[in-house]
């Protein structure tokens, strides 16, 4: 039986000072039988979230704020399904918060899930417990007949795995579904006809509350399979490689041959964000601002020309990740305690060959100077670069894109064919 709830979308504050925001009902389905306490507000307001939650008589605790936030976020993402199947199942500790999220997305909406405990302060503001965290990252994409829009890219979504007497009291209590009502409230308000996300492995809870909430909202759903392949960089590195590398992070002249090779790869993928040079340099300059050892590196061929090149992000400067009940490979790899060092390779252009041996230099490369000791590279059915990027461990992970104008869709999908009907969607974000 459902129940209504609401939740304050803050949007902005005015000349006063003062935060903009509306109440918006929502008819939810979860079971859980408290009051929640449910806002979504820019990212930027997480720099001073203590005026936010006292505007809402909450504790007003910025720091206690950010402790429940790596709390939740560090709650392990189980790239699982219903039966447990699935090898890839972390906890992504980072390093500071906001400062560490921000970095990769910096205009997203944020949403916090709250449950309020009845305790209140001297000033008459009242503790709580964070439940859920999620961002709703905007992007800008361009459709079918080349108009840019406005869409969004969900990841970080955790809920809170805190037990009372060894009953997981949130997760049991179907809040999940609260928070996709949520994310597709904030689309109808924002005129948003298109978001997507990596659910990781399929899993039939988020594929229930994808259904329920979709069809609640006059919305359709679809899913991508994709594949996550981890390497171990002692295996795939090559030293031989890695000297013919060249860093030209810092080289406007070579950074715009990239993007030029970028967009001739990815220009018609679907959903694809790096739609202008100006959109590209704003990624580049974000993550390598914030993360001093990430390079974007190009493998030149006999005459000096750029034959492959990518974006090695090092997510160390960021977070670093802990398996959890690690079977089979990754029980190898985590004896080895080389996980917490991760090295995502992305944007990859050129031809294979030359594409296999910026990878393994990379690899060497960031091994030696860095430690990182695996490498994350996501490919689906469509990359050209499908097989050099396959590796025994693996896990196949799914995309998932919500919409309510299928005529379009099916135009963008159609348009993002290759040659053997691969439907390519963009999956180069620089944090899954």
């Amino acid at each position: 039986m459902s129940k209504q709830r609401h939740y304050y979308n803050i949007t902005k504050r005015n000349a006063a000072g003062e935060l903009e925001y509306t109440k918006r009902l929502l008819e939810c389905d979860d079971k859980f039988e408290q009051d929640l306490v449910m806002l979504a507000f820019p990212i930027g307001m997480m720099k001073d979230i203590s005026s936010v939650l006292k505007n809402f008589k909450l504790r007003d605790d910025a720091k206690f704020f950010y402790s429940e936030c790596r709390e939740v976020v560090s709650v392990p993402e189980k790239h699982v399904n219903e039966k447990g199947e699935g090898k890839l199942t972390f906890m992504s500790y980072f390093h500071t918060f906001p400062d560490s999220v921000s970095h990769f997305f910096d205009d997203a909406i944020v949403v916090v899930v709250l449950h309020p405990h009845g305790k209140f302060n001297e000033q008459g503001l009242q503790d709580y417990n964070m439940i859920g965290y999620i961002h709703a990252n905007i992007i800008h994409f361009k459709d079918a007949d080349g108009q840019v829009r406005e869409g969004y890219y969900y990841n970080v979504l955790r809920m809170s795995e805190a037990t009372v007497d060894g009953e997981a009291i949130y997760r049991r209590k179907r809040i999940f579904t609260t928070v996709f009502s949520v994310l597709l409230d904030l689309t109808i308000i924002n005129d948003i006809h298109f978001v997507y996300a990596n659910m990781g492995r399929e899993n039939q809870g988020i594929l229930d509350a994808l259904k329920m909430n979709s069809e609640r909202t006059g919305k359709l759903y679809e899913t991508y399979p994709m594949r996550n392949n981890t390497h171990i960089n002692l295996i795939v590195g090559s030293r031989s490689s890695a000297a013919k590398l060249v860093d030209i992070s810092n080289d406007t002249a070579r950074l715009k041959e990239y993007y030029q090779k970028i967009l001739a790869l990815r220009e018609n993928y679907v959903f694809n964000q790096l739609h202008s040079e100006e959109k590209f340099f704003n990624m580049v300059k974000r993550i390598l601002s914030s993360s001093k050892t990430s390079k974007i590196f190009m493998l030149p061929d006999a005459n000096g020309n750029m034959a492959a090149a990518g974006f090695f992000i090092n997510w160390a400067d960021y977070l670093h990740l802990k398996l959890q009940n690690p079977k089979g490979f990754f029980k190898v790899i985590d004896s080895l305690r080389i996980t917490d060092n991760i090295l995502y390779i992305t944007l990859l252009v050129g031809d294979t060959k030359s594409v296999k041996s910026l990878i393994k230099g990379g690899a060497h490369y960031f091994r030696k100077n860095h430690g990182n000791q695996v490498t994350i590279l996501n490919a689906h059915e469509g990359d050209p670069y499908f097989d050099i990027k396959k590796s025994v461990i693996y896990d196949p992970f799914v995309y998932f894109t919500i919409y309510d104008q299928p005529a379009m869709l099916e135009r963008m999908k159609e348009k993002s064919k290759d040659e053997k009907g691969n439907v390519r969607i963009f999956i180069d974000t620089p944090m899954l």
